[in-house]
């Protein structure tokens, strides 16, 4: 169903055994700092935004490098400050929380952005964490969802990627989400971290 949903809407194909399921989000977020980072390391996260990209580092002795988007008073929009971004990382900087599309500024991240921060992120050795949740809410037609792991394999290589129900049929009381991680060492380390404690996603939230 999630490989058949992802083909359909954005023409992204992805393999079964790519996917690794999660009581939500939130755990998501917490798994990937443990899983890529180690105690002392950065974690970078453009700002505002959800606030448990913010305490995620924090809950596993990493250091939370926040970075504000910048109003771009002219387009009437937020953007990502790229050249805030090349000041502020450091050889300890090895995760990026990524809010696509963002929550709270509403921002649809355009295909050209992407590229942007997909190369930022290979040049600085990072691991992507890309929050794409909210995904399916985009109602301009003019402004489709791009996944940031379907820019290149490079980027796929660097990229894990969080969807979900939840937003889209208003279902978080079921604790049903997922990580597609098309990187067999991304994904083996990422698996390693959820052991002993990240909970099964349960037979109601798979049905639904």
């Amino acid at each position: 169903l999630v490989v058949n949903a992802l083909a359909e809407r954005y023409h992204w194909r992805i393999e079964p055994h790519w996917i690794v399921w999660l009581p939500g989000l939130v755990v998501g977020l917490n798994v990937a700092v443990q899983a890529f980072s180690q105690p002392g390391d950065q974690v970078l996260s453009c700002t505002p935004v959800y606030p448990p990209f913010l305490t995620a580092p924090k809950n596993s002795g990493r250091e939370t490098l926040a970075v504000p988007l910048a109003l771009n008073r002219a387009e009437r929009r937020w953007e990502i400050d790229f050249d805030a971004l090349e000041r502020a990382v450091t050889p300890r900087t090895k995760v990026f929380l990524f809010c696509h599309p963002h929550n709270p500024v509403a921002r649809v991240w355009r295909r050209e952005e992407l590229v942007r921060l997909a190369d930022f992120c290979l040049r600085h050795n990072i691991v992507l964490q890309s929050d794409e949740i909210h995904c399916d809410l985009v109602l301009d037609p003019s402004l489709p969802h791009v996944p940031t792991a379907m820019l290149s394999p490079e980027i796929a290589a660097r990229t894990v990627t969080f969807m979900a129900p939840s937003k889209t049929y208003n279902l978080p009381g079921l604790g049903t989400s997922f990580a597609i991680i098309s990187d067999a060492k991304l994904r083996a380390q990422f698996t390693k971290a959820t052991e002993g404690i990240v909970a099964e996603v349960t037979t109601l939230g798979y049905a639904a």
